[in-house]
């Protein structure tokens, strides 16, 4: 870490490149030229000047390598130093750090975000609105809105909306509007963003039709296929744009075959993995629709970005990782697992049925990273966050939104019993919060409309059993050390390990139920951002 020649210490990052690379679009190859590495990199600094102190905490400059802009701020002693030393080789090889992040997963994935946040509204300023006082003086507004928080208001809500600082600000003498009362509350800067994270597949959609048309030994040979004079191919699939054909093989013209083929836009066979005949129709299919991704310019088929599907429930469907970050908070946190700046909590949900056939939204895991670690007493390293004790209500009230919106009909949630079966272990404060924290907030967001937590049947596989990574390979184990497996398999193995050794249960599960009366009052008016009484 140098000091440069004015007194700043400066060092570079490259933790983030993940992220530079998703929010910028910037795709890095194994042979992409180093400098282009450069945005990827963060640049740290201490902006105090002190050529014999000690070594102050850096920061964030706000800025990666390959922003020029910054740097002409600089001197240029400062400039000259720290160019030269960004290219010593101690410096290269650190930068190069960035590629490997990178190239660490074949795709870079892209956000999928939701306007959801924009439905939640504050109930401090519809208040604000609905009171009879016109204009008044800074002191006396000041008093009316601490007034609100005795009567509904919550006090963090008023002390997030900066309405008391803009107040102090003010000649005390001078008479404000109620109208710039209520447009001085400002909470843009902690307005959560919903998203999940999207990638491209491996592979592309076709449209594949069913025909029936035969091809001679002869012309197959022209295609570059290994056959006999007598042998037969019978195209079964065509597609139209691109043109792709996919056939079975009959040996000697008899309708006995073990192999299949894929033609290309131009008739030729295409080969997969040095192979030209396949041993079913499906993987005839998926070797034409790469094909058709690399050298046709199709477009991939995109699928949610799943990496932590195997701590689910059995079961279930459209399995999606939600994501809810504070892209306007001016500090800066990163959590270890996503990418997303900011990221207030993570939710895993699928729909499911219930046992009596209603289809709800269920929250496989609710979990806050941030508020975790500041909750560890880790607080040098970690900036505060906003809705410190607000945060399992705002994820109820997002999805909530999303129930509504797809019209499914309720939320429900894995209990803490099912957390503590999942990770083979007494976890006190998720029991709390699964079994009592949302149970509570669910129930005062569906008072007004006479709703309440019960309780559902849903068919699924008994949790005791989970997967867990170790370096390249994934093992099971569970049941308080009575099953424990190598780390010998991929992922998706993994998973069917534990379904192979699962017994089907029955469990009663949370659940509230959204009516028709509630429904139609979240589509017309929102919720509120912070506390969980409805619109005044």
């Amino acid at each position: 870490m140098p000091v440069l020649p004015s007194g700043r210490f400066v060092d570079i990052m490259p933790e983030r490149a993940r992220y530079h690379a998703v929010q910028n679009g910037l795709r890095i190859k194994r042979n992409s030229p180093h400098v282009h590495l450069y945005g990827l990199v963060d640049v740290l600094v201490d902006h105090s000047h002190h050529k014999k102190g000690t070594r102050r905490r850096l920061k964030f400059s706000g800025h990666t390598l390959n922003d020029n802009r910054w740097l002409g701020k600089w001197e240029a002693q400062d400039r000259k130093f720290f160019m030269d030393w960004v290219r010593e080789p101690n410096q290269v090889r650190i930068i190069e750090r960035a590629r490997r992040r990178v190239l660490a997963e074949d795709e870079i994935p892209r956000v999928q975000r939701f306007d959801y946040a924009e439905r939640l509204f504050s109930y401090l300023r519809r208040r604000t609105e609905q009171l009879k006082l016109p204009r008044a003086k800074p002191k006396q507004w000041r008093q009316t809105l601490l007034n609100l928080c005795k009567d509904g208001v919550g006090q963090t809500e008023l002390n997030w909306s900066s309405i008391l600082d803009f107040l102090d600000g003010l000649d005390p003498a001078q008479t404000i509007d109620k109208a710039v009362i209520t447009d001085a509350m400002d909470f843009s800067t902690i307005r959560p963003q919903l998203s999940h994270e999207i990638v491209c597949a491996q592979g592309c959609t076709l449209p594949f039709q069913e025909i029936v048309q035969k091809r001679k030994g002869y012309e197959l040979q022209l295609a570059g296929l290994d056959v006999q004079d007598d042998d037969i191919g019978v195209v079964r699939l065509i597609s139209q744009e691109p043109p792709y054909k996919v056939g079975a093989l009959w040996p000697g013209g008899r309708a006995n075959s073990k192999d299949w083929f894929a033609l290309g836009p131009y008739g030729q066979a295409i080969s997969d993995d040095q192979r030209k005949l396949f041993a079913s129709q499906n993987e005839a299919v998926e070797a034409a629709r790469r094909h058709a991704l690399r050298n046709n310019r199709a477009k991939c088929d995109i699928v949610n970005r799943a990496p932590y599907d195997y701590m689910t429930l059995d079961g279930g469907e459209r399995y999606r990782e939600w994501l809810v970050t504070l892209p306007d908070y001016t500090p800066t946190h990163f959590t270890k697992h996503y990418l997303e700046r900011n990221i207030l909590m993570h939710i895993r949900t699928k729909v499911r049925e219930t046992e009596d056939g209603r289809r709800v939204l269920f929250i496989e895991e609710l979990q806050s990273d941030w508020h975790q670690a500041l909750a560890r007493k880790q607080t040098r390293a970690i900036p505060q966050a906003p809705f410190k004790n607000e945060w399992p209500a705002l994820a109820l009230k997002l999805m909530l939104l999303h129930v509504v919106e797809e019209n499914l009909d309720g939320l429900a949630w894995a209990d803490g019993r099912v957390h503590e079966m999942r990770y083979d272990k007494p976890l006190a404060p998720l029991v709390r919060l699964y079994d009592k924290t949302l149970v509570k907030a669910a129930n005062a967001l569906a008072k007004p409309w006479g709703g309440r937590v019960g309780l559902c049947a849903f068919k699924t596989q008994s949790p005791w059993l989970h997967a867990v990574r170790h370096k390249n390979a994934w093992r099971v184990e569970g049941g308080s050390g009575k099953f424990v497996t190598r780390a010998r398999y991929t992922k998706l193995e993994a998973m069917q390990v534990i379904k192979r050794h699962s017994k089907p249960v029955t469990l009663s599960l949370p659940v509230l139920m959204v009516n028709d009366a509630m429904r139609d009052a979240i589509k017309s008016d929102g919720l509120p951002l912070f506390g969980t009484k409805p619109l005044p």
